[in-house]
Order: C-alpha cells, then structure tokens, then sequence
C-alpha cells in the first residue's frame, strides 16, 4: 500500500467493454509528471478508463487512448487521457492490459 493514496496497487479497473486494465505505482509516478497532474487526480484516471472514449492508436493496434472530459480538472485543462497497452501474457495466454501514462489535455 501507497501512504500517499492509501491504495493497494496494482489498481485494478474494467472499461466499458469489460477490459480488466491496471495501473501500476511505477506508471502512476510516471504520469504524476505531466503538467497538472496531481494524487487527487488518480480516480479521474481511473474513471476515464471506465467511462471514457476508446480510440486505437493509428501505428499501433495494441495501444488505446481513453479520453474523458472533466470539470474538476486543474485551469486550463479540459480532459484526461489515458493511453493503454492491451496484450496477452503467460501460458496459456491472459490477458496483460496496462496503463503506459496518463496526462492532461486542454481541448476548446
């Protein structure tokens, strides 16, 4: 468990397809370095992976962008982003679904 969340990581979330996607401390910190990105943040994180928009990365098929707009976010920012990594690991293979970062996008 992290003092700072007081959360048991990895995080654990499905998205509205019914993907199983975690989030790992190592890529929380990642995203914490963003421009506006905070702890209060991470439920955010977590409920554009539930809620939001999937899109497919054009150059690659197993990496997604879920994207939500918020109104709590930090000025001047107007939605999450959260880029996912879907694959398989294991044998027999299982799922591996992760989140690379997420940030903070100003869109008008």
């Amino acid at each position: 468990m992290n003092p700072t969340t007081n959360r048991s990581w990895p995080i654990r979330v499905s998205d509205r397809r019914g993907n199983s996607i975690y989030i790992t401390w190592e890529r929380w910190e990642h995203a914490l370095a963003h421009p506006g990105m905070e702890n209060g943040l991470l439920d955010t994180v977590l409920e554009t992976i539930r809620l939001g928009t999937r899109r497919q990365d054009k150059y690659q098929a197993d990496k997604f962008t879920y994207t939500m707009e918020s109104f709590d976010l930090p000025e001047p920012y107007t939605h999450t982003v959260v880029v996912v990594k879907i694959g398989w690991q294991g044998n027999p293979p299982e799922h591996n679904n992760f989140v690379l970062t997420a940030y903070l996008v100003q869109k008008w």
